[in-house]
């Protein structure tokens, strides 16, 4: 009987150890955090000299510009950028980043919205982010305004569309 004892206090001694040694070596399991997308954006007026193309210049030029941030720790998928009044647009694919449309990657940022004018007057844009997953909406719109007035060269007004980049 003393023999049993000691076998059963050995293996008790044992079995702690080695769960105390488990306990000890796991590290804990960190998942990503949640994304969380926010929108950015800007309306500026600069005046721009001679370019190397030399055209247009010297003049006032207004830029327009929204996009979208995934500030979170997750990729999120199904993101678009609504300008109020005005289209909604899909993250483009990036290949370099290896995201499909619709994806952001944790950090990665999108320019859907990007226009310049010739002459600079008041002028605003606002719109909202959303994506597939539920997340924090708090900083998912955005307004941006100008209020500085300087009248084009020869009073032309030009638009100039830039492409979305990702």
């Amino acid at each position: 009987m003393k023999k049993s004892l000691t076998r059963i206090a050995t293996v008790a001694v044992a079995a702690g150890a080695i769960g105390a040694g488990t306990l000890v070596a796991a590290p804990q399991a960190q998942a990503a955090g949640p994304g969380d997308l926010a929108i950015i954006g800007g309306v500026s007026c600069t005046f721009s000299p001679w370019g190397p193309n030399w055209s247009d210049g010297p003049q006032w030029q207004m830029h327009r510009w929204m996009g979208v941030v995934n500030v979170g720790g997750s990729t999120m998928t199904g993101v678009t950028v609504t300008e109020f009044g005005g289209p909604t647009k899909w993250v483009p694919a990036n290949k370099a980043k290896g995201t499909k449309v619709g994806q952001l990657k944790p950090g990665q940022a999108s320019i859907l919205f990007s226009t310049k004018w010739k002459g600079c007057w008041p002028a605003s844009i606002s719109g909202y982010a959303i994506a597939n997953q539920v997340e924090n909406p708090m900083n998912n719109v955005g307004f941006w305004q100008n209020v500085r007035q300087a009248p084009p060269k020869d009073g032309q007004n030009g638009k100039i569309e830039e492409k979305p980049t990702s």
